[in-house]
């Protein structure tokens, strides 16, 4: 029988639009398309009518058990079934029908093909991003969702690029999916919960069980944004928690390359404060966010119509010279120091703009290979220099979270004070400021560089001292390029990690100066599941010039510990000055004299740093520009009644590296702890 065309759009509304309830028995189940917590998706046809569509199935036994642990459950189904029969958007799927029978129950939902945004995002395996005309046409598909949404008061609570799928029927458009955790504003029979969503996307109220805004999801806007744009979300931590501490502290930074443009949307999107947000918390928010620059030239009522852009990412001219750069880490004599003069991939690296080079330095970050000791150095006015600024965004390149948060067998590491190179002709010349030459200092830190390549520790740290002058004087940059010119002697496999002493700068001016040669004076890194946290305590003892620095890494400081206590191995905190408090009862090492700093921390501030150590139980503080050289054991208890007593260790390093008959400090971190030890330098240089 020939059925007409007519016959069959008659059919199609039937199934789609009918009030009669369907029975799972007028479809052939197809293939699974995907699974949630309690549901699973499958692709069916309508026998009479060859119609597809997407069914999602959700098993009355097994939300009956999962009621036990997420009580939530039953209203989360009814509210996507509330919302879904209310929305009708080009930009959101489309709900047909619910029906149910003995075993299940069944959502008859659009077809959607072509993938999650988030699958979008992969360039060679990686997440790397979008090209801005790209992710513009995305975006401005999510606006309108969202705007009409909010127009329904319809919250919901849970975008992400996982939740977005990129159709290719309808030109690459985008439509919303699973409204399980939305919130009708309108209709109050259906009342969840304040804290839902996914860790990555959570507004800092939602986090803090607040009553939900339209400006919560103006949060996950600013974050998609972002992800589009990069690859990454703003403030993934390693797990939820880390997560959260990171979006209540509002810690993100915005890649270089990306348009000014687009860094202003994301600033703007991304506030603390949901009435400082773009848009605020009004329902209508998302009018000011179409009113942005950044989506300069998309005609929103029309946009469905609008023709997806052919690029993809703008990166992908750069995919060879990645290539070329992980090759040649991988064949270089790791035993011979950097060396990048006459190098072919270093002309390419030289050749890019600035730009382009922040691209690059993106596509290796996400790959997991900038770190590499070859690799990040290159990027800057000489691999000397660039093995000095490792230090960036109050982290350190390649000691991360992600990548170091677990333990995988015994390390160590060095502490050391400079040589303060340029102080011998100082003291001997009439101008003080040891401009002609520093012979003297680095043929006595030769000898530490010496001890350092054969220990082969997993890092030093030097403690202060590192040069005479001042960041304003006029052989500062004379002799800081000798100094890193010195340091690239040692083997690249050692990085390198810098602690700000007692005269390294006075205003913050020469802080800034400070920070271009040896990167940020504060920051925290991660090795082999211990967290290490590098103060500033050059600004404490002058508190007055810098209120807003010390101010800000009180509250930095407090909340680096937290973490550290609650996710590391173990914590140790380095300071150019001392932190401890004096400990009653200390077992002392290799010297019974009590250390003291030349310039102290002001006594409030060390108080409140001490209690805040204390209370982090840190296993290890080592503080440079002291009076001696010595190890302390102590033993601490946090603040509480029940907490329980710890050992920490105080390590305090002499100003100044001298001769052969100074000391340097080693820990070695096994399963069993962290333990430091003394070593004379004529002994290790004989050894």
């Amino acid at each position: 029988m020939t059925v007409s065309r007519t016959s069959i759009m008659n059919l199609l509304l039937l199934s789609k639009d009918a009030l009669e309830k369907p029975s799972i028995d007028e479809f052939v189940q197809g293939k699974p398309l995907g699974e949630g917590n309690f549901s699973r998706i499958i692709e069916v046809k309508h026998k009479a009518t060859g119609e597809q569509f997407a069914l999602k199935v959700i098993e009355k036994r097994r939300i009956k058990r999962l009621r036990l642990r997420h009580q939530n459950i039953y209203n989360e189904i009814n509210m996507e079934k509330d919302v879904l029969n209310r929305l009708r958007h080009p930009n959101i799927i489309r709900l047909y029908q619910t029906f149910q029978d003995k075993t299940n129950l069944y959502f008859l939902l659009e077809l959607l093909n072509g993938g999650e945004l988030l699958s979008h995002l992969l360039h060679e395996g990686q997440q790397l991003g979008l090209d801005e005309d790209l992710a513009r046409f995305y975006l401005a598909d999510v606006v309108n969702a969202i705007e009409y949404m909010h127009a329904n008061q319809v919250l919901h609570r849970d975008l992400k690029p996982e939740n977005m799928v990129a159709c290719t029927n309808s030109g690459g458009h985008l439509k919303l999916i699973d409204f399980g955790t939305a919130k009708n504003l309108v209709d109050k029979k259906l009342v969840g919960p304040n804290f839902v969503g996914t860790p990555e996307y959570m507004s800092p109220e939602a986090i803090d069980n607040k009553e939900p805004t339209y400006a919560s999801d103006i949060w996950a806007f600013g974050c998609i944004v972002y992800q589009l744009l990069t690859g990454e979300t703003p403030f993934s931590g390693g797990s939820a928690y880390l997560t959260f501490l990171r979006v209540k502290a509002g810690n993100y930074s915005v890649p270089d390359y990306l348009s000014p443009d687009a860094r202003d949307l994301i600033n703007k999107l991304l506030q603390k404060d949901p009435t400082e947000r773009l848009g605020g918390t009004r329902s209508d928010a998302m009018s000011a966010v179409k009113a942005h620059p950044f989506f300069k030239g998309i005609d929103f009522d029309n946009h469905t119509q609008a023709i997806m852009p052919s690029s993809q990412f703008c990166g992908s001219e750069f995919f060879p010279l990645v290539t070329s750069l992980s090759v040649a880490e991988k064949s270089r004599n790791v035993h011979h120091s950097l060396g990048l003069s006459g190098d072919v991939v270093q002309d390419q690296v030289n050749a890019l703009s600035p730009r382009d080079r922040n691209i690059v330095m993106h596509i290796l970050r996400r790959r997991h290979i900038l770190h590499l000791p070859s690799i990040y150095p290159r990027f800057f006015s000489s691999g000397s220099r660039g093995r000095c600024l490792y230090a960036s965004n109050r982290g350190y390149v390649g000691f991360t979270h992600d990548l170091q948060s677990q333990w995988s067998g015994n390390f160590s590491f060095i502490q050391v004070p400079g040589p303060k190179l340029g102080q011998a002709t100082a003291l001997a010349e009439a101008d003080n400021q040891g401009g002609s030459t520093w012979e003297a200092e680095s043929k006595a830190f030769l000898k530490v560089i010496e001890v350092l390549n054969s220990q082969r520790p997993a890092f030093v740290v030097i403690c202060g001292e590192l040069v005479y002058s001042k960041p304003s004087q006029t052989f500062y940059d004379a002799q800081v390029t000798a100094f890193q010119e010195l340091l690239n002697q040692i083997i690249p496999q050692i990085r390198l990690v810098f602690v700000a002493g007692l005269d390294e700068f006075d205003t913050p001016d020469e802080m800034i100066k400070y920070q271009e040669y040896f990167g940020d004076a504060r920051f925290s890194f991660w090795f082999g599941g211990i967290k290490c946290i590098v103060a500033n305590t050059t600004a404490l003892c002058r508190e007055q010039e810098f209120s807003e620095e010390v101010t800000a890494q009180t509250e930095w400081m407090k909340n680096e510990l937290e973490n550290g206590k609650l996710c590391a191995r173990g914590t140790v905190v380095f300071s150019g000055h001392a932190l401890y408090w004096t400990a009653p009862g200390a077992q002392t090492g290799s010297n019974n004299e009590q250390a003291t700093s030349r310039v102290e921390v002001p006594e409030q501030l060390r108080a409140k740093y001490w209690e805040m150590i204390r209370n982090g139980q840190v296993c290890l503080v080592v503080s440079g520009g002291s009076t001696i050289s010595n190890v302390v054991s102590v033993v601490l208890k946090a603040a509480g009644e029940e907490t329980d007593e710890y050992k920490c260790e105080l390590v305090s390093c002499n100003t100044q590296w001298k001769d052969s008959s100074s000391v340097i400090f080693k820990t070695e971190v096994s399963q069993a702890g962290v333990v430091t030890k003394t070593y004379l330098m004529e002994k290790l240089c004989t050894t």
